[in-house]
């Protein structure tokens, strides 16, 4: 048997019907860096409860449900997928980097490479339940030249201080980005505005 890996409930399937029913579809927006980025769940309900069992469990076929439904959003014009890497201590203390997991679940899927193109530095403060304006940048460092093909992928983009950081990274070059999940009500080319307010990550 297989449980779900949203509820865990054990129906043989990777998503239960229930919870595939109880998913919402995210949207475009861009950062205020400029990055386009689409996530391609709305931080609710089972897709939360995804990037949860991926990001605190472990749970890696949580990442390979999300990781379907994010390759749909990589553009024809990409060359190559760019996990944004958790902090080094996180990602020990977790046993886990959930961007480099979904990104090897939309390689599956498109058939695009995985490049490590960032390093992280070993800590920065949790962004999760924090406003905009209380965050502190993720700092990550670029390994290999930047493509402009390449597609950043994270697991939830909020006010998208992440991405941003990660295109910056790699000198501005890289463009887009695909997350697996968005808590705002994404409005088209809504300039990385989080409309509920913080987000529990």
């Amino acid at each position: 048997m297989v449980a779900c890996a949203s509820c865990g409930s054990w129906t043989g399937v990777l998503l239960c019907a229930p919870c595939g029913d109880g998913l919402q579809t995210g949207g475009p927006l861009v950062t205020s860096g400029g990055v386009m980025t689409w996530a391609a769940l709305r931080h609710a309900g089972p897709a939360r409860s995804l990037v949860h069992r991926l990001k605190y469990d472990g749970i890696v076929t949580a990442g390979d449900v999300l990781g379907a439904a994010m390759a749909f959003y990589v553009p024809a014009s990409a060359s190559a997928l760019v996990p944004v890497p958790r902090a080094t201590l996180r990602r020990w203390s977790h046993g886990v980097d959930p961007a480099r997991v979904l990104a090897h679940a939309m390689a599956r899927t498109t058939g695009l490479p995985v490049v490590a193109a960032l390093r992280p530095a070993a800590w920065w403060p949790r962004h999760a339940g924090r406003r905009a304006d209380s965050r502190s940048a993720a700092v990550f460092r670029a390994a290999g030249t930047p493509d402009p093909g390449w597609v950043l992928v994270d697991d939830v983009v909020t006010t998208g201080t992440t991405i941003d950081a990660a295109s910056a990274a790699l000198g501005s070059v890289v463009r887009m980005a695909v997350a697996a999940t968005s808590p705002s009500r994404v409005s088209p080319w809504g300039r990385g505005t989080d409309l509920e307010g913080t987000a529990q990550a």
